[in-house]
């Protein structure tokens, strides 16, 4: 209930905030004299002097028509921005820049509408799944584990090198650690996959006996009972790995002297898990000389789930630095052409920024639909480059090729921005 009223109040402040950006229009006329200023009203909807609505209300249902008008109205103007957004982004930021401006939403009112209203799908929906292995079959199942394992044998060579031969460059013992945390890493993952693989097996064998018309008895059912006759009841199957049967188990893993130890009876590692065991190892290397850093990360990954809620939170108030880290990319690739300035960068980036929601607010949509879920990789690896590149070209009125070879280097230069807005978001979300 708390996500669904999260939801609710993040996509009426993105009204909200749009709605105050834009402000309204549609106001009755006046006469008289302005109530702010006092200048005189000639008729029109709002003062000519300062720009005040001419017949201001004090009335608690006016207050909920303009709650309303901000969260669903304004004005017109966003049922024509979007599409515009999604569609035709060089023909609305250029229009934009030289001055066609009264017909849109402004780059920064849909900027925040649309990331607030991502945030607010998010926090309904949960944001995609996790767990995506568990849904597929056995041989799926079977290549991740045969990964998983070859992971782990390569993570063991490393540390048999490093014992055999330590690099004397290194503070002692340091690559020691870091190659047994190596192992510990993939020791887990390899005792998740097959846990994976055990899940796997046992729908496949369920759904065959299902077909075949059996009975497969739940694991809270499984046991014995008599039967009406008073006969021996013969043994009810089993499912093995059914997360229903037991509750999930955290992975032991020991760290000796001889090597790293791992309990392979745990079938079920989650995020949160690996989080914990992070946060209560003592050979987990942070920054060196950052002790208080250090700590206080240690201290959030104890509550993965508030850390991870804080890391959101973090991303909806600071995601207008994906502006000014990306702006020097940008404008990198537009150093020799004439007429284009910084606010042509900005309007350009926020109206694609704006897109990117858009984007994720579909895929965070999709995601919770089985039959759809295969269509998400064709949204992201087609659909950023091919708009990128159509909003480069009519944005800046570029040919084909100038245009095809900026849309590369963005793409490149995109990934190294939201890498630094993702490392800044979690120094702020998880060190405060």
């Amino acid at each position: 209930m708390s996500g669904e009223l999260e939801a609710a109040g993040a996509m009426a402040t993105a009204g909200l905030v749009a709605g105050a950006i834009e402000g309204s229009e549609g106001q009755a006329p006046g006469e008289g004299a302005c109530l702010n200023c006092g200048a005189q009203l000639n008729g029109g909807a709002y003062c000519s002097a300062c720009g005040q609505a001419a017949h201001p209300h004090r009335s608690l249902v006016h207050v909920l028509e303009e709650f309303l008008h901000g969260v669903f109205h304004f004005d017109t103007k966003v049922w024509r921005t979007l599409p515009m957004a999604i569609f035709r982004p060089g023909t609305l930021t250029r229009n934009y820049v030289f001055g066609k401006r009264a017909r849109y939403l402004s780059p920064l009112a849909l900027f925040l509408l649309t990331v607030f209203f991502m945030f607010a799908v998010f926090a309904f929906t949960g944001g995609p799944p996790v767990n995506m292995t568990e849904s597929g079959g056995v041989e799926e199942a079977q290549e991740e584990l045969t990964e998983a394992r070859a992971d782990l044998a390569t993570a063991e060579r490393e540390l048999q090198e490093v014992l055999a031969n330590p690099d004397p460059d290194q503070p002692a013992g340091l690559e020691e650690r870091l190659a047994r945390q190596a192992i510990e890493l993939a020791q887990a993952e390899v005792a998740r996959e097959e846990g994976a693989l055990r899940r796997a097996e046992a729908r496949e064998a369920a759904a065959a006996a299902e077909a075949q018309d059996q009975t497969v008895v739940a694991p809270a059912q499984i046991g014995t009972s008599a039967p009406a006759d008073g006969g021996v009841a013969p043994p009810t199957p089993s499912v093995p790995g059914d997360d229903a049967a037991t509750p999930p188990a955290r992975p032991q893993v020991t760290v000796t002297e001889d090597g790293v130890d791992v309990d392979r009876s745990d079938t079920n590692l989650t995020w949160q898990d690996a989080a914990r065991e992070v946060a209560e190892s003592d050979d987990v290397v942070g920054i060196q000389g950052w002790d208080w850093f250090n700590d206080r990360i240690r201290q959030q990954l104890r509550n993965p789930d508030l850390a991870a809620y804080k890391v959101q939170e973090a991303a909806a108030k600071f995601s207008f630095l994906l502006v000014p880290i990306s702006l020097p990319f940008i404008a990198l690739l537009f150093l020799w052409k004439r007429g284009v300035t910084l606010y042509d960068h900005v309007v350009f980036s926020l109206y694609e920024l704006s897109f990117v929601s858009l984007l994720f607010i579909a895929i965070g949509m999709l995601a919770r639909v089985d039959s759809l879920v295969m269509v998400i990789p064709f949204l992201v690896t087609l659909g950023i480059p091919i708009h990128t590149f159509f909003h480069v070209k009519g944005a800046y009125a570029l040919g084909w090729f100038s245009a095809i070879w900026r849309t590369f280097f963005m793409l490149i230069f995109a990934s190294i921005a939201l890498t630094l807005f993702l490392i800044t978001i979690l120094i702020v979300g998880l060190a405060g």
